[in-house]
């Protein structure tokens, strides 16, 4: 069975404006890894989730991406958001939308569209994030004192 992907086109008004580009999903072994590295890296920045933000899923995670990021130090935060990007593909020619290669540089203009990118790879993979969070969670509590833990969605 293939990975989950989705297809965004551009439609904010500028210089990447009617581009497509695909999106799949990490592998499993992928998505866990990349997740579980920057759940890690948030932790050792000081960065704490809102005991709500892991339950209400895609809304919550994806509207704290931009703080979590921000607590990031530089290398941290270019490791997770390139691994994002390498789930891009595009399609140069709308017109064959079976011709698709992986993302370059000059194919994209607009910071807007980068963020965007970003912003739906994410998304795509936040059940991963928040199984790195309920799964280094007691890990983290018991290294950090006064860090209380989610419990296990299986307890």
């Amino acid at each position: 069975m293939a990975r989950k992907e989705i297809t965004v086109t551009i439609d904010q008004d500028g210089d990447d404006k009617g581009k497509v580009f695909v999106i799949q999903r990490m592998s499993a072994f992928d998505a866990d890894r990349w997740a579980r590295h920057l759940v890690k890296a948030l932790t050792r920045a000081g960065a704490q989730l809102p005991d709500d933000a892991t339950k209400a899923g895609i809304a919550g995670l994806g509207g704290l991406a931009q703080t979590m990021f921000g607590f990031l130090d530089d290398d941290d935060a270019d490791k997770a958001l390139a691994r994002l990007l390498d789930c891009v593909k595009v399609r140069p020619d709308p017109q064959k939308p079976t011709v698709e290669r992986p993302l370059n540089e000059s194919d994209i203009e607009a910071a807007e569209t980068l963020s965007t990118l970003r912003g739906e790879a994410f998304k795509l993979h936040v059940d991963f994030f928040k199984a790195a969070t309920f799964q280094l969670s007691p890990i983290v509590a018991a290294l950090l004192p006064g860090a209380s833990p989610e419990p296990s969605p299986t307890a």
